[in-house]
């Protein structure tokens, strides 16, 4: 078995109380059977209190939670009470592993850390350098697919290789590499779905010397503030009632707010080019390079089962990378400031855990995105312009 590691992922080490945005919160713990059956052997008061907080239903448990969504093993500290009292190792594996995840595809485990912990967006969006994916193998194979179809894995892999080195180019502005990195996947795409071999695409994509006219030939220079307008109005009226919308994410709910003001209903143009301009700067290249990174890694080669590459990476960069993006430019159009770093690191964090984390509500925003057509290559190309 060969293992991809994205950085962080064996180094990260939780912060415990001082987290902003506890994983303690507003989403369901699981707890695996084993980790289950011990809780269930335990006596006395915490065996008492893990009796009345688990829930139990065709052959799952849970955590009941609170009435404010925390663990009831939280305690006034921000500490965990099953840590502290039963011992690291009794942790259900939910708790243990998160934010770490991995997932299988071919002869290769993907192993990464997710920007829905604050620590690791804080990680990932501060670094100067470009993140590292570091390769290992070992000679366990017991996870590989019989039926992977390899001549279409061999060829994922390598659209994956050149996409991560389009987006760590940075001779070239992050927004132009976005949009190098959905053409070529988007072209990629095409020919696994006629059948046709994508080697010319390869070196088209693999050489920097073509990225000009590439970038030419898409009217990227040309801001298109009609099609930016369109997409933040699609997202506030998408999140307009969604539940616990000021708890999940008070940014959206800021914005709604001030845009249901009927004062606030018309915004001069110059107001809007300005802040969009300044969402995509210099200022935010690194960390957009690096959150691009991190969803490259963590989508793009789950397209393989479906044989949908681009519609998988699609379902990372238009909710969560762009999606903040737009969200940092309204908030410029409200305050007449840029956000600071904190509120970014956050929006992302919070955007993560709402779109990554919740299936329900990550189908309604993606399915809502794709039914607009904000998944068209050409509309991304205007929205990013």
């Amino acid at each position: 078995m060969k293992y991809l590691t994205l950085e962080t992922f064996t180094d990260f080490v939780c912060i415990g109380s001082k987290c902003p945005f506890t994983c303690c919160q507003d989403w369901k713990i699981t707890i695996d059977e084993e980790t289950d059956r011990f809780y269930q052997s335990v006596d006395g008061e915490m065996g008492e209190r893990l009796k009345n907080c688990i829930h139990r239903e065709s052959g799952q448990a849970w955590f009941a939670l609170r009435d404010d969504a925390s663990c009831p093993f939280l305690n006034e500290k921000g500490l965990c009470s099953i840590y502290i009292n039963l011992g690291e190792e009794h942790l259900s594996d939910t708790c243990t592993y998160y934010p770490r995840y991995y997932f299988y595809e071919g002869d290769i485990c993907f192993a990464g850390v997710s920007i829905s912990c604050p620590e690791v967006a804080r990680f990932f969006m501060t670094r100067e350098e470009s993140l590292m994916i570091d390769f290992g193998e070992t000679e366990d194979d017991t996870n590989v697919d019989p039926n992977t179809d390899w001549g279409l894995f061999n060829h994922a892999i390598r659209t994956f290789t050149i996409a991560v080195s389009i987006a760590q180019n940075r001779n070239f502005p992050i927004k132009e590499r976005s949009a190098l990195v959905v053409l070529f996947v988007s072209g990629f795409q095409a020919s696994v779905d006629e059948g046709s071999a994508p080697m010319s695409f390869f070196d088209l994509y693999s050489n920097p010397d073509y990225y000009g006219v590439i970038l030419d030939q898409t009217g990227i220079k040309n801001c298109d503030l009609e099609s930016k307008v369109n997409f933040v109005t699609g997202i506030i009226n998408l999140f307009h009632d969604t539940n616990h919308l000021d708890i999940k994410l008070p940014e959206l709910a800021e914005i709604i707010e001030f845009f249901n003001d009927p004062e606030n209903s018309s915004v001069d143009t110059a107001i809007w080019k300005n802040a969009f301009i300044q969402s995509t700067s210099s200022d935010n290249e690194i960390w957009m390079e690096n959150v691009l990174v991190y969803i490259l890694f963590k989508y793009f080669m789950k397209g393989l089962s479906e044989k949908n590459f681009f519609d998988e990476l699609m379902k990372g960069i238009v909710p969560v990378l762009y999606m903040s993006t737009c969200i940092t430019a309204l908030y410029e159009v409200i305050h007449h400031e840029v956000p600071s770093k904190d509120y970014i690191i956050m929006l992302v964090a919070r955007l993560s855990r709402s779109i990554e984390h919740n299936s329900s509500i990550g189908k309604i925003v993606t399915d809502y995105f794709r039914e607009h057509g904000y998944f068209d290559p050409g509309f991304f190309i205007r929205l990013i312009s």
